[in-house]
């Protein structure tokens, strides 16, 4: 989706379940609650928090305020902010299901698609630039041949440890990691999700000049289309399990997966 500078994806499985990872800022709340209005969902099968830094999670309150959702994924690295606690606040008030993010859970989406989780890193990560974003849960989507690698706020340090973990990264689709950031999406990294397609979740004009040109050149390089949500608006990607196909301004790219 289209939040500014900020993450929110939606994921609809074949069986017609729906997760949402993040929420983007408090004032794009409204924004998702539109969205998912104009896709006709009511309640939510499962909201997902990546780490809890206000751009990814400032908007969820509005959404379990206005949809719901059967369970509640958190990330478990601590960083306490009063939007956090409001958030934790409603879910008690409507009884949902409070679960941390762990390593290699996989959930079943139905129709033959899953979820891995691939972190948080374990032990967590320490004296990074950010620990918050460096122990960022970072998952994947696969559904036949495609897999689709949400790469959450990961820093440099996580990219290592997901490689040193010899998790499955390989993905025809990359949410890029951090909006952008020089100091994510390193060539290593990158060269073991080889994505056909990134999309990048970033706010026009935004104070950090993301996405970083030196990241967009190592996209190029990997051959990658990149999309970017303040240049494309909301992206949209559907597949078969064979092929991909992306939706932006109406118009449709069509990739196949090797």
């Amino acid at each position: 989706m289209d939040v500014g500078q900020g993450d929110a994806a939606l994921i609809t499985s074949p069986a017609g379940k729906t997760v949402l990872i993040d929420g983007g800022l408090p004032e794009a709340g409204n924004t998702v609650v539109a969205f998912l209005d104009g896709h006709g969902i009511a309640m939510l099968d499962l909201v997902f928090l990546t780490h809890r830094h206000a751009d990814h999670l400032g908007g969820l309150r509005a959404v379990v305020d206005k949809h719901g959702t059967r369970m509640f994924l958190d990330a478990p690295y601590p960083h306490e902010i009063q939007e956090y606690g409001r958030l934790l606040a409603l879910l008690d008030r409507q009884r949902v299901p409070v679960r941390q993010a762990e390593r290699g859970r996989t959930i079943d989406l139905g129709g033959d698609a899953r979820l891995t989780l691939l972190g948080p890193p374990a032990p967590p990560l320490t004296d990074t630039r950010s620990d918050v974003n460096a122990n960022s849960v970072v998952s994947r989507v696969d559904f036949g041949k495609v897999g689709v690698l949400f790469a959450a706020d990961a820093e440099a340090q996580t990219e290592r440890w997901l490689l040193d973990s010899q998790a499955n990264l390989r993905a025809a689709v990359l949410k890029v990691a951090h909006h952008g950031s020089r100091y994510s999406s390193t060539p290593k990294f990158l060269q073991a999700v080889s994505p056909l397609v990134a999309v990048v979740s970033v706010g026009a004009g935004n104070e950090y000049h993301h996405p970083d040109p030196q990241t967009l050149a190592r996209l190029a390089r990997m051959g990658a289309r990149v999309f970017r949500t303040d240049v494309d608006g909301p992206v949209t990607i559907e597949t078969d399990g064979g092929k991909i196909e992306v939706l932006v301004h109406g118009r449709r790219e069509a990739f196949q997966v090797p």
